[in-house]
């Protein structure tokens, strides 16, 4: 259970440290993202995940209720943000942008387990 909610982790960082170089694809992901893994064990699904620079790299910072995750560094590889967590084993968490879409997979014994992203909107006070 705590290997997705790593996996969960590692995605969101890898999309912090693309935004360090500025690229489409870390402009797109830089912000404050709710993320579901549906498939992954109960207490590991749900997560909110921000996504900074921190010291010019791209850096996540990952909360949920059995995962708790900060600063982790993120790497764009092929287009893709990557990292990896260890939740229990090692995750390998990739993020990428399918048309306006952001998604991600976390790579566990499990499988691939598919990562879905929402934008969180902030509240106009």
């Amino acid at each position: 259970m705590k290997k997705i909610g790593v996996l969960l982790s590692a995605v969101l960082l890898l999309s912090l440290y693309t935004t360090a170089y500025a690229s489409d694809l870390t402009k797109a992901v830089q912000g404050v993202w709710t993320a579901k893994v549906a498939d992954a064990p109960y207490g590991y699904q749900d997560y909110q995940v921000t996504i900074k620079q921190v010291e010019g790299k791209c850096v996540a910072d990952i909360t949920g209720s059995q995962l708790n995750v900060k600063n982790q560094e993120l790497k764009e590889v092929d287009g893709k943000l990557t990292t990896t967590v260890y939740a229990g084993e090692n995750v390998q968490v990739v993020i990428w942008k399918e048309k306006k879409e952001v998604k991600g997979t976390a790579d566990t014994s499990m499988g691939k387990l598919p990562i879905e992203f929402t934008r969180k909107q902030e509240s106009k006070q």
